[in-house]
Parts: C-alpha cells; sequence; structure tokens
C-alpha cells in the first residue's frame, strides 16, 4: 500500500465534505437574514433568534467538524506510535463533538448575556483541552 493513500481522502468523502460545508455556509447567511427580514416586516418581534439561530448552526458544523477529526488528521506526530495518535484523534474528536454540543445548548437555553460569558469559556476550554493532549502526544517518544 501506498503511503500517500493513508493520507489523502478519496474523491468521493472531498466533495461530500465540500457539500457539507456549502450547506452550512449556505444556512448560516440564509436563517438570519430570513429571521431580520421576518422580524424587519413585523412577522415576529424576537430579533435575537437570528443571533441564536446563527451560534446554533455554528455549533452544529463545530460537532460535524469534530466527528470527522479521527478519519482526517495525518500526520501529527513523528515521535509517537500509531495507537497513541489515533487515541489522540479520538479523544480530539469526541472533545470537538461535545463542545459543540455544549456551544448549541447553551446558545439555545441561556439569555444572551450568559451565553455570551458561556460560550467564551467553552469554546477555548475545548480548544485548550485538545492542545494539551496534542503537546503531550508530541512530546512522547516512540517506545523503542
Amino acid at each position: 500500500m501506498n503511503p500517500q493513500d493513508l493520507t489523502s481522502p478519496p474523491p468521493e468523502r472531498g466533495t461530500s465534505e465540500l457539500r457539507v460545508g456549502l450547506v452550512c455556509a449556505a444556512l448560516m447567511l440564509a436563517i438570519p437574514l430570513a429571521v431580520k427580514m421576518a422580524a424587519r416586516f413585523g412577522w415576529t418581534d424576537t430579533a435575537d433568534l437570528a443571533n441564536r439561530t446563527l451560534t446554533t448552526i455554528l455549533a452544529g458544523f463545530i460537532v460535524l467538524t469534530g466527528n470527522t477529526i479521527p478519519k482526517r488528521l495525518s500526520g501529527l506526530c513523528v515521535n509517537a506510535d500509531e495507537a497513541s495518535v489515533q487515541s489522540f484523534r479520538r479523544f480530539a474528536g469526541w472533545t470537538w463533538v461535545l463542545t459543540g454540543l455544549a456551544f448549541g445548548l447553551v446558545c439555545l437555553l441561556l439569555p444572551r448575556a450568559a451565553s455570551t460569558t458561556a460560550t467564551l469559556v467553552i469554546v477555548p476550554a475545548g480548544m485548550a483541552l485538545v492542545v494539551v493532549r496534542w503537546i503531550r502526544l508530541y512530546t512522547a517518544r516512540r517506545p523503542t
């Protein structure tokens, strides 16, 4: 098996991921615009709904991204064995999925000021957990 085959995704995966990214981007633009237009025409009086839907779509995108991390990351560390690298990939994927879920729930359920504060804690904490685990993987030595 060619080593390049392990790192490059099959062509159909790339197009489906591009499609998911484009759909998420379109939703991020269309839904808040539709909500703001509905508020302007007087159909709804909830201007906060646009921000909540946008952040919820963003949280969904984070969850989808976290779900693909164990399948997509490659070439992380030459010092570690493959089992440690795969363990890191799974940890990063789960951490990102849980971060996205927590981010989405916070944006939907908490008042706006509280959700902003919680978001500024949840997302950086998820990122910090992944970075700390990556540093541990990077500094680990491959068993001889």
